[in-house]
């Protein structure tokens, strides 16, 4: 699953995600940086649970399908 950080936060954010992830999560996440935008990427379903609950004012969930039509 993709998440998108919202515009305007930074590295710092990215950390305490990560931290967050590593100690309450299995840790399986990664990290792009595409065209100024930050994605956070976690492969299992429990990090998505984490990031939905307890970072969904600072993510935003991604459909890949939106992605590829454009939108």
């Amino acid at each position: 699953m993709k998440f998108l950080l919202h515009k305007g936060l930074g590295y710092s954010t990215v950390h305490q995600i990560g931290d967050y992830l590593r100690s309450h999560g299995t840790g399986h996440h990664w990290i792009e940086r595409y065209r100024g935008d930050i994605f956070v990427f976690v492969s299992d379903g429990v990090d998505e649970a984490i990031l939905r609950s307890e970072f969904s004012s600072v993510l935003d969930a991604i459909d890949d399908d939106t992605e590829r039509d454009g939108r």
